[in-house]
């Protein structure tokens, strides 16, 4: 029996909670059932964008695959079924296109549900006109991308300017040290004091030498307690609570990403 991968994608967590992926996976065992075909549904790349590329990478399930391919494991006949194009990229035209042409060089042959149309060499040899289509599709998608991404990036733009012009709140998600007033569309940000000045004496431990072990030590041996709320509070502090703790400070005041001031950084 001929082999099917189904590869299942979608851009966000939250859509995990949705119909997403069961109507991907629905649409692919369906198909399978009507051709004949013995589906492997392993392909999953959830929570990740298509736009830059990063389902093409060798850590994703999608880059392994086109490496199995490439490498010859996948044998040539088998399917890759796709709820449609964007799904197996949103990137460039000519980046997109290249990766659908290797895989149909290959001998694969891909398989767009929402419109049931199939890809391969065969029948692009046969009807040239599946390329302008598969073009079309492609084009659409990464404008939609980068339409969207434009948007979004302008909104924030917006949100910085009023918190930096008014004051206003950009998001009801804060370090645990600092509390939302007002509510999220017109509320402020204001310094919970106690929790202040714990951060503070973090930074001045780790300024001072101490490592994020040590400072977590000390605050449990003092008895400070750590932040949160319900279940989501743990009994003690750890090396990646204060962490965390510091990191979540910088990227709130200075806007520094990824930079880890108990690494011995200098930091504005």
């Amino acid at each position: 029996m001929v082999k099917a991968y189904s590869y299942i994608r979608f851009s966000t967590p939250e859509q995990a909670k949705g119909d997403s992926l069961r109507r991907q996976l629905e649409g692919a065992r369906k198909y399978c059932a009507e051709h004949g075909l013995e589906l492997d549904d392993s392909l999953r790349d959830l929570g990740r964008s298509a736009y830059r590329g990063v389902t093409s990478k060798k850590n994703s399930a999608l880059g392994r695959f086109l490496q199995l391919v490439e490498d010859g494991e996948v044998p040539r006949g088998s399917f890759l079924i796709v709820e449609s194009l964007d799904r197996l990229s949103r990137e460039e035209v000519i980046d997109a296109a290249l990766r659908l042409l290797a895989l149909i060089n290959a001998g694969i042959t891909v398989v767009t549900l929402s419109d049931r149309q199939t890809y391969s060499r065969d029948g692009v040899r046969d009807n040239w006109t599946l390329l302008i289509l598969s073009l079309s599709v492609m084009a659409r998608a990464h404008e939609e991308s980068k339409i969207k991404g434009q948007r979004v990036g302008k909104a924030w733009a917006q949100k910085r300017l009023k918190a930096q012009e008014e004051g206003q709140a950009m998001t009801s998600i804060c370090p645990g040290w600092i509390k939302l007033v007002g509510g999220p569309k017109r509320g402020r940000y204001e310094l919970i004091p106690e929790r202040a000045a714990i951060v503070k004496r973090i930074f001045e431990d780790a300024v001072g030498g101490l490592g994020r072990r040590s400072i977590a030590k000390q605050l449990n041996a003092e008895g400070v307690p750590t932040w949160g709320v319900g279940k989501k509070r743990g009994e003690l502090w750890h090396d990646s609570y204060v962490q965390k703790t510091v990191s979540g400070s910088m990227s709130c005041t200075n806007g520094f990403f990824g930079s880890d001031p108990l690494l011995g950084v200098a930091k504005a």
